[in-house]
Formats: C-alpha cells, structure tokens, sequence
C-alpha cells in the first residue's frame, strides 16, 4: 500500500542494503530448486513410464473413441511423449511461482479502453496477471508447440519430430493430465511449506513489515 510505505520509507531499506540476496536466502533456494526438480523429474519418468514402452489405458479415458484396431497408440514411454510432458510440467510450475512470488493479481478492467474522459487510460485498465501469466506464458507455450506440430505435417524437416506429438501426449493419456496437475502442485506445497518456514523463524524486514500493513489493515 502506497500510504503505509509513505509512513514507513524503511521498507525499501533491505532492499537498498542488498539484505533480501543473502546466503540462507541463496541456499533456501538451491535446496527448493532440488527438491522441485526431482518432483518433476520422479512424476515424468516413473509416473509415466510403466513397464518399459509406456501402458495405455486401451479402451478407456481418452482412448476410449479411438481406433480399437490400434490400442498401442496411448502408450507414452518414449522420450518425446514424456519430455513434453515434463517440460509442460515446468512452464505451469513457473506460472505458479510467478503469481505467488509477485503477491500480487491485477485482474483489470474490462473493457480495457475506455471513451469516458474520467476514467484512467488503457494501460491501467489492462489485466497484466492473466495476459503476461496465460496468455504471454502458457498461451504462449500452447500455441507454439501446436504450431511446431503443424510444421511438420508439410513434409521432412527440422519440425517432422512433432508430428502428431500433442495429439498423442494430451489427447490419448488420461495419465498425462494427472501429472500436469499433481506435478506442479506439489512442487508450489514443497514451495509454500519452506518459505512458511522461513517466514516464521527466520522473517525479513520486509516480511515483518507485509504482517504489521496486515494486522493495521483488519483493524480498521
């Protein structure tokens, strides 16, 4: 809140001090980094790999209407199937941290433009956490590995190891789609636990601070 900081200019202060970069706070997140890497890494190979080339759900979940004549086509062990998986896996855990590191959600106004001369101009109106976080981020993400996918349906080039890759990944493994979700959200618990942790033991300035801006918050 711009008032309190107004009242308070010694919020800045450890930023100003270089107190927020410490050795904890460094080793604080090697260790969380650790941790989520091997979420990611023990979801994508043991959680997708199973009996060697990948098991298929046959005819249930999403291969369930496909073609009965060929049930190995929801199998997902091989590298691509499972790289794309992981690497998803990552992009929504960074969207997650972003939003939860930032504490902040612009949610905007809508219409972002505006005709009425008392209203504050389109850069203000915008919502930047859905635009910059889904559609900058995992729009983005999306829309490419589908346009690489389309690439290679022209013919043998640099893109012919995408064919038909989102289609098999997202469209045939029920399995796929857990790990999506439980992936990234156990590694934002893992996230959310250490920084509770620190923040109840080991609190910065700016911390102690956010709790006063609470408490005289409520009060009121």
């Amino acid at each position: 809140d711009k008032d309190y900081v107004k009242a308070n200019p010694e919020v800045y202060t450890p930023t100003r001090r270089n107190e927020l970069i410490t050795r904890r706070s460094v080793i604080r997140w090697i260790i969380l980094a650790v941790f989520e890497i091997v979420i990611l890494y023990c979801f994508s190979i043991f959680a997708i790999v199973k009996g060697g080339g990948g098991s298929t759900s046959a005819f249930l979940g999403l291969m369930k209407n496909k073609n009965p004549e060929r049930p190995g086509n929801g199998e997902g062990g091989d590298l691509k199937s499972v790289g794309i998986i992981a690497f998803s896996s990552l992009i929504l855990l960074l969207a997650l941290k972003v939003l939860y590191e930032s504490r902040t959600i612009i949610v905007g106004q809508f219409p972002a433009c505006s005709c009425s001369k008392k209203s504050e101009g389109w850069p203000s109106r915008l919502a930047y956490t859905w635009i910059g976080t889904f559609w900058l981020s995992i729009g983005f993400y999306v829309f490419h590995i589908v346009l690489y996918q389309t690439f290679g349906y022209a013919g043998p080039s640099a893109f012919s190891s995408y064919v038909d890759l989102v289609n098999h990944a997202f469209g045939t493994r029920t399995r796929n789609w857990m790990v999506l979700v439980i992936a990234p959200t156990a590694c934002m618990v893992i996230d959310i636990f250490g920084k509770l942790f620190s923040n109840m033991f080991y609190p910065t300035q700016t911390q102690i601070h956010v709790e006063i801006f609470s408490r005289q918050k409520k009060s009121r």
